[in-house]
């Protein structure tokens, strides 16, 4: 997704349960199954971080919490008054929702955004996370951190998404031909 796709996304969110999910997904680069384990402790409010807990591999990491995302856990919060997971079932005590349950929230996020054609999924926000990273300058090695690879290939791919930086690439020699 493009930065307008995801503004649009945003735009129709309606309530803090969807702004939480997407934000964990596109503003924290968390796969499906790290979004429905993320526990209220792993929120480290002070230092603006997540801890990953259990994320592919089985290794811990820390991401980005973004402050707006804060707002919407903490409206969410008062709205749910989760114990121990931030989407817990409403079935099982101390138990996360199921991942199909929250990739249904996001086909509705998308459909009422009106990209019921496009195909896009979770994991599309996941790599929308990486590429406007990457767009906005920000480094391979700390994406790939960010996003918890093993291997910086596994981060590379994020390089040919990039769409804007080829259309304003500009050549070094014409850089210094314009100088008067």
């Amino acid at each position: 997704m493009n930065q307008a796709e995801v503004a649009q996304l945003l735009s129709h969110l309606t309530d803090a349960r969807e702004r939480v999910l997407i934000g964990l997904l596109y503003g924290c680069g968390l796969r499906i199954s790290e979004a429905k384990d993320v526990e209220i402790e792993h929120i480290d409010r002070l230092n603006k971080r997540l801890l990953v807990g259990k994320s592919k591999g089985k290794k811990e990491r820390y991401t980005l919490l973004p402050i707006t995302l804060l707002k919407d856990l903490e409206e969410l919060w008062k709205e749910e008054r989760m114990k121990k997971y931030v989407f817990e079932s409403p079935i099982i005590q101390q138990r996360p929702l199921h991942s199909r349950s929250l990739q249904c929230i996001i086909n509705e996020c998308m459909q009422r955004a009106g990209f019921e054609g496009k195909h896009y999924t979770a994991h599309t926000l996941r790599h929308s996370f990486a590429t406007h990273l990457l767009e906005n300058g920000n480094d391979l090695h700390t994406i790939k951190t960010l996003l918890g690879h093993s291997k910086i290939e596994t981060t590379m791919v994020y390089l040919h998404l990039q769409q804007g930086k080829r259309e304003i690439l500009e050549s070094p020699l014409d850089k210094l031909r314009k100088k008067p």
